[in-house]
């Protein structure tokens, strides 16, 4: 395969291509569902295929294929469609390193070892487990594994294969009170093997979830107007993927569609405050050793101390904003092109105890996990609803709150954040949204946020 695609760029390169990169990619994985007890889905996949960038007079032309014997009509498709576009500006590339490089990453406990008896038991078990909770009406449980392996070949050089494995545990349920229902979700993944559940069990985690969906049946409809927050490191991960994340991102920048725009150097946040993006974290939902133009994943620091310090970019949003390539361009498949994307978004820990951080509030909110929302990067506003949430009462969580949600102004939230917890983990795996769907994870500590527009009932 490797000599074919050589091959192939080679061609290209002769038609009078400007640059052009190779991407092979072979999926295989599995996939069970379990309904209140009942299996209803045990699905083997496999699939494999390329995706060729042409780039010619300053534009990029794309085609992909999963029929890989047909690489070179392939080819001269792709360089047809970059010939024939007209973009508004010429795309160059910045410089990076030639690569040659085989990284394996090769789980513990192969999910090829473990039979699908096994797990199936592991999500029927969780299934049954949440279905004894009283007060849950459905369950449904899902468990998912995958390998991919690309291969990389550009112009320049770079020759580069990865295998990366990624599992998944994950359960849907509905609780049902006196006609009030409540819907909640939990996952537990990786990129790991089945040992990611001796260190994390789903199914603890699942009954944790139930017995929440059933506390909040009878919580009480959360207050509204401004009050001091308390978010867990679910709900503050979800923050800094949507709010900062998403700002950080070097299409929206250079697009000026970033609040974050000709902001380098400038405090956009309280100085407790430090955010990062790594793919490189162990086992990370999101974490992969290269991206998909062949740039190392590496952490990139983008808020320290308040400042911020760096964008999340490609090639040619690295050359646009005058700044290095940093592994921040990801496709969903080899079938799409690679755009810029988030991979594991961190706020990094403080000095704070959980204690601490509720001991001065005499009136406030603590609120757990999201259902999700909506950001906007350009305007710089953002609407959350947590899962969960509790009042603070004197420096003290009392009574379980329910339809709470969350709204402000990005940079203001950022500078209202008073304090930082000593503790961090990663919130629940993901999968974010851009066009494409990519496997995403973030976290954090607890955080304080002195004042922040709540809405209940």
């Amino acid at each position: 395969m490797g000599d074919t695609m050589q091959k192939i760029i080679e061609k290209l390169m002769g038609m009078g291509a400007e640059y052009c990169d190779v991407r092979y990619e072979k999926r295989t994985g599995l996939s069970l569902e379990v309904k209140d007890g009942e299996l209803k889905k045990a699905v083997p996949g496999k699939e494999e295929g390329i995706g060729i960038r042409v780039l010619y007079n300053g534009a990029f032309g794309f085609f992909s294929t999963n029929n890989v014997s047909d690489m070179d009509n392939a080819s001269e498709i792709a360089f047809k469609l970059a010939k024939c576009s007209k973009p508004k500006e010429k795309i160059i590339l910045a410089e990076t390193k030639t690569v040659k490089d085989r990284i394996i990453w090769k789980p513990k406990k192969n999910p090829a070892d473990v039979s699908i008896e096994e797990k199936h038991k592991l999500i029927a078990g969780m299934d049954e487990a949440m279905r004894n909770v009283e007060g849950i009406l459905t369950v449904m449980t899902g468990y998912s594994e995958g390998n991919v392996e690309t291969h990389f070949l550009s112009s320049e050089g770079s020759d580069i294969y990865t295998s990366v494995p990624r599992i998944v545990a994950q359960a849907d349920l509905i609780a049902k009170k006196d006609g009030t229902v409540v819907g909640y979700r939990a996952r537990v993944g990786g990129t790991s093997g089945f040992e990611i559940f001796e260190k994390n069990d789903p199914l603890e985690k699942g009954v944790n979830a139930a017995k929440s969906a059933v506390r909040i049946l009878s919580a009480e409809k959360s207050p509204s107007g401004r009050f001091p927050v308390i978010a867990d490191p679910d709900l503050a991960g979800v923050f800094v993927h949507e709010a900062v994340g998403h700002a950080t991102e070097g299409d929206s920048v250079a697009s000026g569609e970033s609040i974050l725009e000709k902001k380098i150097g400038e405090k956009i946040a309280s100085e407790l405050v430090t955010i990062y993006d790594d793919p490189a974290i162990e086992n990370g939902f999101g974490s992969f050793p290269y991206d998909d133009e062949g740039v190392k994943g590496a952490k990139k620091i983008l808020i320290e101390k308040g400042v911020l310090k760096n964008f999340i970019l490609n090639r040619e949003t690295a050359y646009k904003l005058g700044m290095e390539p940093n592994g921040g361009a990801r496709a969903e498949s080899f079938a799409v092109r690679p755009l810029v994307r988030m991979s594991n978004t961190m706020m990094d820990k403080g000095s704070c105890s959980f204690e601490e951080l509720i001991e001065d509030i005499k009136y406030g909110i603590y609120a757990k996990n999201t259902r999700g929302g909506q950001v906007d990067p350009a305007k710089g506003s953002f609407q959350f609803s947590a899962q969960e949430a509790f009042l603070i009462e004197k420096g003290e969580i009392t009574k379980p709150l329910k339809d709470l949600s969350l709204s402000g102004l990005t940079l203001e939230t950022l500078k209202n954040i008073d304090a930082v917890g000593n503790d961090t983990r990663f919130g629940e795996p993901g999968f974010c949204g851009k066009g494409q769907l990519v496997p995403v994870g973030d976290g954090g500590p607890h955080i304080r946020i002195k004042e922040v527009l709540i809405g209940g009932g």
